[in-house]
């Protein structure tokens, strides 16, 4: 005995939309001036196989790393300098931007020429570089640590400001409302209905802006703010390319494995 199958008919989709004139021109003009950008600085691919192609130094380094530098003894206190700045320059500027940021927002500042004082600090601070703040402490302190802990810390403080800020945009006011009505003063009201709801973010932000300056405080010790980026400069005026990328990879490898770390316990905050 046979079972009639009864056909299912695919339901009618409706028709894909057409891209807008608004898409098709904006993707041609951002395809016109790739290439006029590309023409002005005369980049070419040809230019960069022959440059490959040719003998150098640099890349015959990288294919024969000196990986004695991965435990050098030389290596290791450059590089323990960095981690702390990392750490010291996250701690110091994130505990300030938590308050910075409560207080740039309406419930946590009622009044608008501070707010806006606040904000305006911010926008500064954001706007100029680490680089450029590493640049300048070193022009104003000397060389060593405490100008790249100077520049982490105010970058840190912008970072984490601007993104805790904008978290705070969008929180529940119906908490603030609560102790509000219950006669808490504005310090209670922040303790108790706004910083809890942001803590889990915050804390995730405060993360990822140490991944941030773990990177970032090797780059600062080209210009002499402390760290292993004075070692690699180092190697680099004096052309040691094995040595110079033996301390890249083991920058690399642990950097790979904080960020890792960082990630998992993010994904626990959130």
């Amino acid at each position: 005995m046979t079972v009639p199958t009864v056909g299912i008919q695919a339901p009618n989709l409706p028709p894909k939309p057409r891209p807008s004139l608004f898409a098709i021109g904006g993707t041609l003009a951002a395809i016109a001036m790739t290439i006029v950008t590309a023409r002005s600085v005369g980049f070419s691919f040809g230019g960069i196989v022959t440059n490959l192609g040719r003998k150098n130094s640099v890349i015959e380094g990288l294919l024969s790393p000196d990986w004695g530098q991965i435990w050098s003894r030389r290596s290791r206190a450059p590089f323990i300098e960095t981690f702390q700045l990392a750490v010291l320059g996250t701690a110091t500027g994130s505990l300030l931007s938590l308050p910075l940021a409560l207080w740039s927002t309406r419930f946590g500042n009622p009044n608008p020429f501070t707010r806006g004082i606040l904000r305006g600090f911010n926008n500064v601070i954001r706007s100029i570089p680490d680089l450029l703040w590493a640049l300048l402490f070193v022009s104003a302190v000397g060389i060593g640590a405490l100008p790249g802990l100077l520049a982490l810390f105010f970058f840190s403080l912008a970072v984490t400001t601007k993104l805790t800020s904008d978290t705070l945009d969008g929180i529940d006011m119906g908490p603030i409302e609560a102790a509000n009505a219950t006669g808490a003063n504005l310090s209670q009201m922040l303790r108790t209905a706004v910083v809890p709801q942001i803590l889990p973010a915050y804390s995730s932000f405060v993360l990822y802006n140490f991944e941030i300056n773990l990177r970032a405080s090797a780059v600062l010790g080209l210009v002499g703010a402390g760290g292993i980026g004075n070692r690699i400069e180092f190697f680099r005026g004096r052309g040691e390319w094995e040595e110079l990328w033996g301390l890249v990879f083991m920058f690399f490898l642990v950097v790979f494995v904080v960020e890792r770390i960082s990630v998992t316990l993010r994904r626990r905050l959130i």
